[in-house]
């Protein structure tokens, strides 16, 4: 990957190089609304759209199209990965942010040529400092906390500025380092108060930041949590409209899954009962299904524990659980990816469910076998034939 970064740098050096050329002698390109091959040597205006070829190390430009201009995929120093060999630079001009690219640089195929070979043939990176003092090259985690300076200094009457700086957070708190950056650096904070806003589309692009960031970070996760974080969420979460409380419990369930430790603390903040009535109350859709997923993982990691933190929980609010079970499976609107889901959910919980619950079921379970088998749903066909015997 290293050398792929590199080898993508001196591409890029040759090519700010050809913008600098003021060799008279020396033919301008000119540009048109077609590719064209930039010859080498030629200078090349600043503005115009190119591309590099990593297989050749041809470079070409044109004119900026109005779909470039309306493209999201087009823009000021970025690098887009087209194919396999050919790097589309964008909009060329007098920066460089390096580290924003490793991302795309990820699915670049891996090049033949040395690097010594490479390093002949363009400038170092200190000469071209030296020739263009105002490039900026920002690391990733550079790159993090301008937003969140960004963030921090955006009113929160600024509603369409929080929820563009939310956004670009999120895309960045995914990684594992940036997560746990967010933590050390004290960043969280102003994430969690942002739960607190509100409006209701702020309040989901910090809950989304925060679930990015969490997820299967065991730092972020017990940040959350001591925090008190998690503890806010359970407690919104009941008299939250359920569009809303769907980010919710999908927050929830990022700082709570995978971290042993929080099955304890989930069920000493009556997470359980919590969730289990949200459950009871909602209406057949998304909201349910997330519910009944973050269950099932729940119990799908304790399985591998063997602590009975999650089924004693579960227990106490059995006769909730199985008539919502029924009335989902019994809803022809249901779609298929929540029935298999309530259905995993039943044959972990069928030993709490009182007979005039599991005979209506039973019937439901034999009508959905005949259809999983035509439609070829094997495994959960398989898991259906195990409850009916």
């Amino acid at each position: 990957m290293k050398f792929l970064i590199l080898k993508i740098l001196l591409l890029m050096m040759s090519l700010v190089s050809s913008l600098e050329e003021t060799n008279d002698d020396i033919e301008k390109f000119v540009a048109t609304s077609e590719w064209a091959t930039v010859r080498e040597g030629q200078s090349i205006g600043k503005g115009l759209h190119v591309r590099v070829n990593l297989q050749t190390g041809e470079k070409e430009a044109k004119l900026l199209s109005e779909e470039d201009r309306n493209s999201s995929g087009v823009k000021e120093n970025r690098l887009t990965i087209k194919d396999d060999s050919v790097v589309d630079v964008g909009v060329v001009d007098d920066t460089l942010d390096v580290d924003q690219l490793e991302e795309g640089l990820k699915r670049v195929a891996k090049s033949g040529e040395n690097s010594e070979t490479l390093t002949g043939k363009f400038r170092s990176m200190e000469e071209l400092k030296k020739e263009m003092p105002n490039l900026e090259i920002k690391t990733e985690g550079q790159v993090l906390k301008d937003k969140i300076a960004l963030l921090n200094s955006t009113s929160n009457s600024d509603v369409p500025s929080l929820i563009i700086v939310l956004e670009e957070l999120e895309d960045l708190a995914h990684k594992y380092d940036n997560g746990q950056l967010l933590v050390t650096q004290g960043w969280m904070q102003r994430i969690g108060q942002l739960l607190e806003h509100s409006n209701e589309e702020v309040y989901r692009a910090a809950l989304r930041v925060m679930s990015s960031a969490a997820q299967s970070n065991p730092p972020v996760q017990v940040h959350c949590i001591q925090s008190g974080y998690l503890g806010t969420l359970i407690s919104k979460l009941l008299s939250q409209p359920e569009r809303v409380a769907k980010s919710t419990v999908f927050a929830i369930s990022s700082i709570v899954r995978n971290l042993p430790a929080a099955l304890d603390v989930f069920s000493r903040l009556h997470g359980y009962n919590t969730l289990t009535t949200k459950l009871a109350l909602s209406s057949l859709g998304p909201l349910q299904r997330a519910i009944v997923t973050f269950y099932n993982d729940l119990l799908e990691q304790e399985s591998e524990l063997k602590s009975g933190v999650v089924m004693g929980n579960l227990e106490s609010g059995a006769g909730m659980l199985c008539k919502k079970v029924a009335e989902i499976l019994s809803d022809s609107g249901s779609s298929v990816d929540t029935i298999q889901e309530v259905i995993h959910f039943y044959s972990r919980i069928l030993s709490f469910c009182s007979d005039d619950i599991k005979s209506p079921v039973t019937v439901r379970l034999k009508e959905l076998l005949l259809l999983f088998g035509d439609e070829g749903y094997e495994e959960i066909s398989t898991v259906i034939q195990k409850l009916l015997q």
